[in-house]
C-alpha cells in the first residue's frame, strides 16, 4: 500500500487546489494572494463542523462543482486535508496526483470549484472546523468517487 506524507500549507504549491489562507495583519489591503469565493447559489451555509477522528487511510474523494468551499479549525489544532486537481478524472487519483496538505493553527483553506478532496483528518478524538459552502453542497453537489487502490496517510506534525 502506498503511503501519502503531507507537506506544510505553504510549502506545496497550494495554488492548484485554492488558496492558503495564512495571518495578515489588520488592516492589510485587499490584494491577489486573498481567496476568491464562488457559489452559484443564493444560500451559504458557515457553520462549525463537528467530526470524529477517521482511519489515516484514502479509499476516496470528494468534488464540489457548484461552489468554493472554505475550511479551518476551530480548536486550533494541526489537521491534514488530501487534494487532488480539479482537472483530474476519478480514475487518475492515485499517489502520484493526490497530495497530503498539513493546514496548522491560524491556517485556513478555500478549495476551488471541482477541486478533489478527502478529510479533514486529524490526531484528537473529534475536532471542530469552520466550514463556508452553499447550504444544500451535500445534497446536491457532492461527487464521491473510490479510489482503485487504498492510500495509508502519513499524518505527523514534523
Amino acid at each position: 500500500m502506498e503511503i501519502l506524507t503531507s507537506l506544510r500549507l505553504n510549502e506545496c504549491n497550494f495554488e492548484q487546489f485554492g488558496t492558503a489562507i495564512l495571518p495578515v495583519d489588520d488592516m492589510t489591503p485587499h490584494s491577489i494572494s486573498d481567496a476568491k469565493l464562488i457559489f452559484n447559489g443564493a444560500n451559504l451555509r458557515y457553520y462549525v463542523m463537528r467530526l470524529r477522528r477517521r482511519p489515516a487511510m484514502l479509499g476516496s474523494m470528494t468534488r464540489h462543482t457548484q461552489a468554493t468551499q472554505c475550511l479551518s479549525s476551530a480548536d486550533a489544532k494541526p489537521w491534514w486535508l488530501a487534494v487532488a486537481s480539479a482537472k483530474l478524472a476519478s480514475e487518475q487519483l492515485d499517489h502520484i496526483t493526490v497530495q497530503l496538505v498539513n493546514v496548522q493553527p491560524g491556517e485556513a483553506v478555500k478549495l476551488h470549484q471541482g477541486t478533489w478532496h478527502a478529510g479533514p483528518f486529524f490526531l484528537t478524538p473529534t475536532a471542530l472546523f469552520f466550514n463556508l459552502e452553499l447550504s444544500d453542497t451535500n445534497l446536491t453537489d457532492h461527487n464521491s468517487q473510490p479510489l482503485k487502490a487504498k492510500l495509508e496517510l502519513n499524518l505527523n506534525n514534523e
